[in-house]
């Protein structure tokens, strides 16, 4: 097994690189387009320079089109994607893109049979007037008449209506989700307190539906794991951990069967807690010696509990065991160092993230998300794995959702989706501060550019708690 444990890791780490050199591909061949359409207005049509810079372009794509029928580009809201991907770009691409979507081009794709000649009449074509290409059907014949057969230019994509109607639906369907989970914990707890045999199969079911979404839309379950609930804290942390660490999973390439068995064992992570007193978790005062060492056997407790369950994957029982093995104070205490497994060590970092941010009766005032996100980079390399944690953050950036931002331009937005970016994400203006915004207000990208400098930049952040803003109301 641990053959087949070692194979599907080495597995994730190539698909894992396989996609980041993906992106580094797609970065080079725009980075290159940019120089073909940069030469085209210093150069005639025939220079050695124009078709070198040409050639690698072509040379590029080419490569690229390996097992594809086409290398397509997006621009959306201020991001460059080459394919489902995110490419980071820097103010030379940032120009580009302003370059194209003033000519209505929200999308270019190169077919196999490219000439480096369309390269350079497709240059030549982008670099006159903006109102010579304007409109998709337009553009499209103008290239075809030049003699332009391999590349075809998309429309702007807006964010309309309809758009805001499909992302409602998603979101409704995530809030599903996440109830259905909520009620698998708790119909497992009780299982296990009425010493029943726990089923397995709506949790899988459960489970396989999360990744499902994650795997397709994972900001909106994300963002639902950033709405704290102070009655139902138990259930909600076992849901947040396990839709934290399904996510990084996905985030790190893992496989479909891998990132489910992340699911369960990030939902089964703390089911030790069941022999824990109730007041004893939720006291608000410092715990006595003995209320304390009944916590800390809840990880013995839970892999123990999780032994009985049949047909449940082992990597559960071992994540409960091990997700507070870590540093100096981890426990439960094992002779030698530690070695936790990496699924342990996802569960632990999406474990903290969610405790650090929680919301508790006994809480005054909640821990905005961004300061949690500090914490955990300052313990990475000691408590926390130090790849694991830059992914994470890369993963729910510097202000995750639900973070409110103070923008240099005065005004106040709600971070709703992740760029490339850390410190760039897509926002929601609020100006009422009632929840009417989500469905009246401006969603705009904190990477769009104007003559190549941002639009809007963060200058601070906003704690809701103290503003009374009920941040619920945008998320769910």
């Amino acid at each position: 097994m641990a053959e087949e444990q070692n194979d599907s890791r080495g597995d994730a780490r190539q698909s894992f690189y396989a996609k980041q050199q993906l992106i580094e591909s797609a970065r080079s061949a725009f980075q290159l387009l940019s120089a073909v359409i940069k030469n085209a207005t210093l150069y005639p049509e025939a220079h050695p320079f124009l078709l070198t810079s040409a050639d690698k372009l072509r040379i590029k794509i080419e490569s690229m089109l390996t097992n594809r029928k086409e290398v397509a580009f997006y621009l959306v809201g201020g991001e460059l994607f080459f394919e489902t991907f995110s490419v980071p770009i820097d103010q030379t691409l940032s120009l580009l893109m302003e370059q194209f979507i003033a000519r209505d081009i929200g999308g270019i794709a190169f077919r196999p049979g490219l000439k480096s000649l369309e390269l350079i009449r497709l240059a030549g074509l982008i670099n006159k007037e903006p109102e010579f290409l304007t409109g998709q059907s337009v553009a499209n014949d103008v290239i075809v008449k030049e003699g332009i057969t391999h590349i075809e230019l998309q429309r702007v994509l807006l964010v309309d209506k309809d758009m805001g109607s499909a992302i409602k639906e998603g979101k409704k369907k995530a809030s599903e989700i996440y109830k259905d989970a909520m009620d698998a914990v708790k119909d497992m707890i009780q299982a296990v307190q009425m010493d029943k045999t726990a089923s397995l199969r709506k949790m899988n079911t459960i489970v396989q539906g999360m990744v499902d979404f994650i795997m397709d839309n994972r900001d909106a379950l994300m963002g639902l794991s950033c709405i704290k609930m102070y009655d139902e804290y138990t259930f909600a942390h076992s849901v947040n951990t396990s839709i934290l660490a399904s996510s990084l999973g996905s985030f790190l390439s893992f496989e479909k069967q891998q990132i489910a068995a992340l699911g369960i064992a990030g939902l089964m992570h703390d089911i030790g807690k069941v022999n824990v007193p109730h007041e004893i978790i939720n006291k608000p005062g410092k715990l006595t010696f003995d209320e304390w060492e009944q916590v800390r056997r809840h990880p013995v407790e839970g892999a123990l509990l999780l032994a009985e369950v049949p047909g449940l994957s082992k990597l559960a029982m071992v994540a409960a065991f091990e997700h507070h093995q870590h540093g100096t104070q981890g426990y439960p205490r094992v002779a030698g160092e530690p070695r936790l497994h990496p699924f342990s060590q996802i569960v632990s970092l999406a474990d903290a993230y969610d405790a650090l941010t929680a919301a508790r009766v006994y809480y005054s005032i909640q821990m905005p998300v961004d300061q949690a996100i500090k914490i955990l980079l300052s313990k990475r390399g000691t408590i926390f794995n130090g790849v694991l944690v830059k992914a994470f953050v890369n993963m729910v950036g510097m202000f995750p959702i639900g973070t409110i931002l103070k923008l240099d331009t005065g005004e106040v937005g709600l971070v709703k989706h992740q760029t490339r970016d850390l410190l760039r994400p897509r926002v929601l203006l609020l100006t009422k501060f009632d929840g009417s915004e989500k469905e009246t207000g401006v969603e705009t990208s904190l990477l769009e550019t104007v003559g190549g400098k941002y639009k809007r930049t963060i200058v601070g952040t906003i704690n809701p708690y103290e503003m009374k803003i009920n941040i619920k109301k945008y998320l769910e």
